[in-house]
């Protein structure tokens, strides 16, 4: 396939950084928006780095103290993506609010910390925001327990839920996260849906 011209946003975080070494590994063109630069809250600025680009990919995240500013990110980003031309964002989201049952989030699990739970409600109000924003949109939300690994180029999908082993153990490296996050910008296989990934 043709190079992708991939904006992403929050490329120094423990995400980013891996899902930029995996688009330029394979050839890709990525365009960095650093926060000196391109301010993610400011739309006009945003949409200046947006010119001329295929996607916007998203890895901003927010601590659990001011996790509101994820919402106030999203939307800026999508007044940004319209206002440059760019139809297609993959986000990065969170696991608290996958599905482990139905009509139960990991978040309402007996052992998820309470103060994670500012973060799971930003993720679903950002995620609302994409759902009702008329664009191409894609939020991969890692396993329950994402940590440095190697790259094994395996990994399984779920949509709209928490991959987990049969021990009920959720996991995945940085790096098979970003694998996933590159195989979806190339193969588009889960448009305007949430999907959790996980080894």
């Amino acid at each position: 396939m043709a190079p992708l011209k991939i904006a992403l946003v929050g490329g120094t975080g423990r995400v980013g950084r891996h899902v930029a070494l995996e688009a330029a590994r394979r050839g890709h063109l990525l365009r960095p928006l650093p926060r000196a630069e391109f301010d993610v809250f400011d739309a006009a600025a945003l949409a200046r780095g947006l010119q001329g680009q295929d996607v916007l990919v998203s890895a901003y995240g927010a601590p659990a103290e001011v996790a509101p500013l994820l919402v106030r990110a999203t939307a800026s980003m999508l007044q940004a993506m319209r206002t440059a031309g760019v139809m297609r964002i993959v986000t990065v989201g969170g696991a608290g609010g996958l599905a482990v049952a139905p009509g139960r989030r990991l978040a309402d699990t007996a052992d998820f910390p309470a103060e994670l739970l500012p973060k799971v409600r930003a993720h679903e109000e950002a995620v609302a925001l994409l759902a009702a924003s008329g664009l191409d949109w894609t939020c991969l939300a890692p396993a329950a327990r994402i940590a440095p690994g190697e790259r094994s180029g395996r990994y399984r999908c779920a949509v709209g839920a928490l991959v987990s082993d049969v021990q009920g153990r959720s996991g995945i490296s940085y790096a098979d996260f970003a694998c996933a996050l590159v195989d979806e910008l190339e193969a588009r296989r889960y448009p305007r849906q949430l999907v959790g990934i996980g080894d």
